[in-house]
């Protein structure tokens, strides 16, 4: 049977500061040590305490035997007096507590061996809890042959265990501590050495949104001067590409338009005089027609109709190959011919505005001819694809030129890789002129073209 190997999708990583997450890292190692090492002090505790009490209490238990057999004879044993102080030296490994009874389990004396020091309430519950209330030693004094004169418990002295531990606890928590402000005065060194990062980042949202102007400082780090160092290198070429992209399209469009402008003008020197003249020609052939020839009459008249429709085919050519009026009157009047002329020919199936605000005379010719081409190719897009019922053209001007055309029609936004040439040719006018160009749905229908332009273009953008 074949194995298939699957793969889950795998999705991006969260995002994380880098001086935040040595801080919390550092930080939260230094909780897991001082943790760790609590849980080391108190197993340990408990580990020698319940190892001890037995071994302990049995050495007691000898030696309080020993003590009673000398202060008295073989009938009159008595622990009433007792001395307990010699029995010190003992807790050395652990802390304990004793307690005598007699043989009527009457107390006779009780002592623990050392004053507790301090210790949190939470620890000292966490030892009783982790020593436990089993560990006591029990046994009996004097127990000579048929001889039996009290009781002895010997219980761990859990309050002075506990502050044992709290003296240790406290030692390690210096050190944490120790650890955690040095961590404190590392971030700072580290956060003022990483702080060429947030501008390495806003360089690069920069260059996003076009800004290939934006260059990065020399850094302290050495890693950081070779990631500027490159940056600077990356955004010198791609500004130079780039720039001399935007002069090569700008002189495209430039002998294109002159092209237009020559073919333009040979059309109506040539064909346009030619026309005129055979217009001319098959007017007088009428006129003798009907004096000499009638029969030649219909011919005259149908070369004149026929020539006259060649004339005005050629004056619509030449309108779109040189728009009239565009160098004498400037861009308003010619959009608003351009605009009449569109709404000549729907004939009320669609609705062409044209809305101008601000000053547009004084742009330069390049601008001009292209925001008319622009203009041109979106009016003809709308209607050809969209259908649209009404397409409104707004001409504004500010800090620099805004241009958007706007329909009702049902036509769809293409992806950018099947755009077709009209709206590549005006991406490239626009982006010859170092301007931005998007082409965007609107709601509930229609699509929006929207153009923005500096008025005062960079150095690359120069021819």
């Amino acid at each position: 049977m074949p194995y298939h190997r699957r793969f889950s999708p795998v999705g991006p990583l969260p995002a994380m500061d880098l001086k935040r997450s040595l801080l919390i890292r550092i930080t939260v190692f230094a909780l897991v040590i001082f943790l760790a090492a609590v849980g080391v002090i108190l197993e340990q505790s408990r580990t020698r305490v319940r190892a001890q009490i037995e071994r302990t209490g049995s050495t007691i238990q000898q030696l309080i035997t020993d003590e009673v057999a000398r202060s008295s004879d073989a009938f009159h044993r008595s622990i009433d007096d007792i001395d307990l102080s010699g029995l010190a030296a003992i807790g050395e490994l652990i802390h304990f507590c004793v307690e005598i009874e007699d043989l009527y389990l009457r107390p006779i004396t009780a002592r623990c061996f050392e004053e507790p020091g301090y210790s949190p309430g939470l620890l000292s519950w966490a030892m009783h809890r982790l020593i436990g209330s089993d560990v006591v030693y029990l046994s009996h004094v004097g127990h000579y042959p048929g001889v039996k004169v009290g009781a002895l418990t010997v219980r761990p002295d859990i309050a002075s265990e506990a502050a044992d531990a709290w003296r240790q606890i406290r030692t390690v928590l210096g050190i944490t501590l120790g650890i955690l402000f040095l961590n404190f005065l590392v971030y700072r060194p580290v956060r003022r050495a990483l702080r060429p990062t947030e501008e390495i980042l806003d360089a690069l949202g920069r260059m996003e949104k076009g800004d290939l102007t934006v260059r990065l400082p020399r850094c302290e780090l050495i890693e950081l001067q070779r990631i500027s160092s490159v940056f600077n290198h990356l955004a010198d070429r791609l500004q130079n590409t780039i720039g001399e992209q935007r002069r090569l399209a700008e002189r495209l469009l430039t002998v294109r338009e002159e092209e237009r402008r020559h073919l333009a003008r040979e059309l109506h020197d040539e064909f346009g005089q030619c026309l005129t003249s055979i217009n001319a020609e098959a007017a007088f052939a009428n006129e003798l027609a009907r004096d000499g020839l009638p029969e030649l009459a219909p011919c005259a008249q149908a070369i004149a109709r026929t020539s006259g429709h060649m004339l005005e085919s050629l004056q619509q050519i030449l309108r779109q190959l040189r728009p009239v009026g565009l160098d004498a009157f400037g861009l308003a009047a010619g959009l608003d011919d351009l605009v009449r002329g569109w709404n000549q020919r729907s004939r009320g199936r669609c609705l062409y505005r044209l809305e101008i605000e601000g000053e547009c005379g004084d742009f330069p010719d390049n601008l001009n001819i292209n925001l008319y081409r622009i203009v041109q190719e979106s009016l003809t897009n709308a209607t050809r694809h969209g259908e649209a019922g009404e397409v409104l053209v707004r001409l504004s001007r500010g800090a620099e030129v805004e241009l958007t055309v706007s329909d009702d029609g049902h036509g769809e936004v293409p992806l950018p890789s099947e755009r077709g040439l009209g709206v590549l040719g005006m991406h490239e006018r626009v982006q010859a002129l170092g301007g931005r160009f998007s082409l965007e749905a609107r709601q509930p229908r229609g699509t929006l073209v929207r153009v923005r332009i500096p008025l005062v273009s960079g150095p690359e953008v120069k021819a």
